[in-house]
C-alpha cells in the first residue's frame, strides 16, 4: 500500500467524505481511511519522539467501538421498520382518518401495506399513506 504524507491524506479523506452528503454518519472515518492516516503516522514520525502506544492502542478501541456502534445502530433500524410494518398490518380492514399531500384530511378503510424498507405505508383505495400522516384510527 502506498502511502502519502498525512497532508494528502487527511486531503484525501476530506474529499471521499464531502463527495458523500448522505447521512452524518458517511463523514466519519471508516476502518480502511483510519489506516491510512496511521500508516502515514507512524511512517512521518519523530523518531526521537515516536507515537505513545497507549495512544495507538486508544485509537484502535475508539475505532473498534465506533463500528460497534454502527452495526447497532444499522440492526436497530431494520428491528424498527419490522416492527412498523408489523403495526400497519393491524390496521389492515380499520377506517382510519389521514392527512392527504395537499394537507385536506381523508378517511378510508386501510386495504394493505406496502413493506417498504425505509419507510412502510398503508394502502387505503389507491392512496399510500405513511403512519406520521394517520390522524385518527377505528376499529370496524
Amino acid at each position: 500500500m502506498q502511502v502519502n504524507s498525512v497532508a494528502s491524506a487527511a486531503q484525501s479523506t476530506a474529499v471521499s467524505s464531502s463527495a458523500k452528503t448522505a447521512s452524518p454518519a458517511v463523514n466519519a472515518l471508516d476502518a480502511a481511511q483510519f489506516m491510512q492516516i496511521l500508516m502515514a503516522q507512524l511512517t512521518h514520525q519523530n523518531p526521537l519522539e515516536p507515537m505513545d502506544n497507549n495512544e495507538m492502542m486508544s485509537q484502535f478501541s475508539q475505532l473498534n467501538s465506533l463500528q460497534e456502534l454502527r452495526d447497532i445502530h444499522s440492526a436497530m433500524d431494520k428491528v424498527s421498520v419490522s416492527n412498523q410494518t408489523a403495526y400497519l398490518s393491524s390496521l389492515i380492514g380499520k377506517k382510519v382518518k389521514f392527512n392527504r399531500p395537499d394537507g385536506k384530511p381523508m378517511e378510508g378503510v386501510v386495504d394493505g401495506v406496502i413493506a417498504d424498507k425505509d419507510a412502510p405505508q398503508i394502502l387505503i383505495g389507491d392512496e399510500r399513506v405513511d403512519l406520521s400522516d394517520v390522524l385518527e384510527i377505528k376499529g370496524q
